[in-house]
This record gives C-alpha cells, structure tokens and sequence, in this order.
C-alpha cells in the first residue's frame, strides 16, 4: 500500500516524505531491520508447525514485491542486515539454530557462515564491504561471543575480547566492528564496544555518565546506539572514541535510541514523556535536527513507530522499521524522502 502524506503547515521546511506499508497480507506480521539502494531486508510471519514461524523477507520497496529467503526445511530466519547485494541474518530448523546466514539475494545464495565446534549457534547483524559481524555461543564457557566473518565459517575471528562475560557485534563500516561486551566486573556492566578485527583490539567506548551503552549502527568515522543516562535510554553517536561521545536526544524528548547511520543522517526513535516511540531521523551531530517520521504515517491509528536502517539511493533516502498498526500488530514500514541539502557534515555548535 502505497500513501503520499504531506506536512500539516505549507511553510513547514521538513521535506516531503512517501510512506509504503511493507506489510504482506495476509501475513501476521512484519517488520524491517535493513535496507540497501532500493530494497529492504527484514521478516513476515506465516502460520506453521501449530505455531507462528518468522521468514527472512528481502522487499523491493513494495509489499506486494518481495523474496522468501528461508530455504526448504528450515523452520524460521530473519535478515538483520544489508549492504549492497548482500543480506545477513539466521536461520533455525526445528531443532537447532540459530545459524548465521548470508545470502546474495536468492534462497540458493544461502552460505551459513556458523562456526565449528566450540561454537554451536551464531547469528550475523550486519554486513560491509567483505565483513560480516555478529556473534557466535561458545560451548566452552556457556557465553555468546562477538563475531567476525569474511564470506566463509572458516572465516571467523572471535572478538570476545578478555575482559568480557559475553559479547555482541551489531555493525561494521568494512574495517571496525561495534556492539557492546559484559564487562566482567560487577561495578561496570555493559558497555559500547569497538574493535578493529581482533579481540585484542577491542575499545571501551562508553560514554562518559552513562550506566550502560551499545553500539547498533555503524559508517566510516561514526557510530550510533544509546546510552543510559540517570535511567533514561538517550541516543549517541560517536567519531571513534569515548570522549568524542555526543547526547543526540532533543530538548523535548524523554528517551531516545539511534539504531543505524549513513554517515550523515542516522535513523531511530524518540518518546515524549510518558508516550510510545516515534521513528525519525537526525542530521550530522546536532539532535534538534531530529525529523519525525511517525507525522508521515496514515491518520489511522498507526503508532509506536521505530526506525531501524537508512541508506541513500538515487537522491532518496529510504528509512525503514515498524509501526503499531491499527489492528494491533507490528508491521514493516519504508519512509521514502528527499535527501536534504548539506554543504558539508552538519556539526554541533561550539558552546
């Protein structure tokens, strides 16, 4: 389904934005993790074994156009990432799993990237230039470990670095990996992490005041994620260290997360006081310039929106994630807008 929805006021300066509603009928229910150029990675729900079972669906910016990528005798898959022509995400059968999994677009592309022993299960996040990330659970100490892959399970690097209870990757920018790790330290906790394709590189990129911390999105020089700030969930973005750690939750926001970047525009959410989410995206490192998306969504009753993946295709940006339907499902949603003029990476202004 397809809706053109225009800004309130006529001199409202936020640009033009065209909401497709990804979700399948007469599927359960969707939702989108990724995007890359024109498509769009994520899951639909189907009825089966008695139960609802989740498959890996690859959109060409449509609900009516898109590709079951679970191949015959699995039971469930998702595609978590995208970059180019490649998808990343897992599989399980009946019986085991989950599998890391990359796929070049078609169900027979299908190369699973799981480890040997020690490690019994992986998933992949994310996929750049020759990298896939993620995390694999190593039998011999029980824990999940932050992952590395180069298109093959003999490929892998285990991130886990020696400081970490258990770890996870969620983004790569081609060269560093990022996610978060369990400091092994009870007055610690979880912490934003950064590698450069070894455990022994691993930087502690929490930042300054924060509780907690992860890293979910990731371009050359920036990451995003959030923080835990006295209690409140509040989004980050970084330029490769701790210090250079920016609070992008606006002045009138109460939480926040960023879930992924290009580099200049960066997709997530915000809540106002005690309301649900609302999807929207940010520009450069100043968080009042954060866009809403959830005013583009139909009148209808659809809420709790959450943006996940953003990338630039052809002048466009293409937003993707999910919304709270009217009939009180998830359901994937593509926001299609025109890519705002910049001369340059929009900074914050020096106090």
């Amino acid at each position: 389904m397809l809706s053109t929805v225009s800004p309130v006021a006529a001199d409202d300066p936020t640009p033009l934005w065209t909401v497709v509603y990804l979700h399948p009928s007469p599927t359960k229910e969707s939702d989108a993790f990724s995007a890359s150029g024109g498509r769009q990675g994520g899951y639909k729900t189907v009825r089966a074994y008695g139960r609802r079972q989740r498959h890996p669906i690859l959109w060409d910016a449509s609900g009516d156009d898109y590709v079951d990528l679970l191949p015959e005798g699995m039971r469930m898959g998702v595609i978590y990432g995208m970059n180019g022509e490649w998808q990343v995400g897992e599989i399980r059968s009946l019986s085991e799993g989950p599998f890391a999994t990359l796929w070049h677009g078609t169900v027979e592309s299908l190369v699973d990237l799981t480890p040997g022993f020690p490690y019994i299960c992986a998933y992949a996040r994310a996929v750049a230039g020759a990298q896939q990330v993620g995390a694999a659970c190593s039998w011999t100490d029980g824990m999940l470990h932050a992952a590395l892959w180069f298109g093959t399970p003999e490929s892998f690097v285990d991130l886990h670095p020696a400081v970490a209870r258990w770890s996870e990757a969620y983004a790569t920018d081609g060269e560093h990996q990022g996610g978060r790790v369990d400091i092994n330290d009870p007055d610690i906790g979880i912490h934003a992490g950064l590698w450069r394709s070894s455990a022994e590189s691993f930087m502690d990129m929490n930042p300054e005041g924060a509780r907690e911390s992860v890293i979910l999105g990731m371009a050359p020089g920036v990451q995003v994620g959030w923080g835990i700030f006295e209690g409140r969930n509040l989004a980050v973005l970084w330029h490769g260290t701790p210090e250079s750690a920016i609070v992008m939750n606006p002045a009138d926001a109460y939480h926040s997360q960023l879930y992924a970047t290009t580099g200049t525009f960066h997709a997530g959410y915000v809540t106002h006081g005690f309301g649900s989410a609302e999807a929207g995206l940010w520009i450069g490192d100043v968080p009042e310039s954060f866009i809403n998306l959830q005013d583009y969504l139909a009148p209808d009753g659809y809420y709790a929106s959450v943006a996940k993946a953003i990338t630039e295709h052809e002048g466009r940006l293409y937003v993707v994630g999910s919304a709270a339907s009217p009939r009180g499902r998830h359901e994937a949603i593509l926001w299609i807008g025109r890519v705002p003029r910049t001369t340059g990476p929009i900074r914050r202004p020096c106090p």
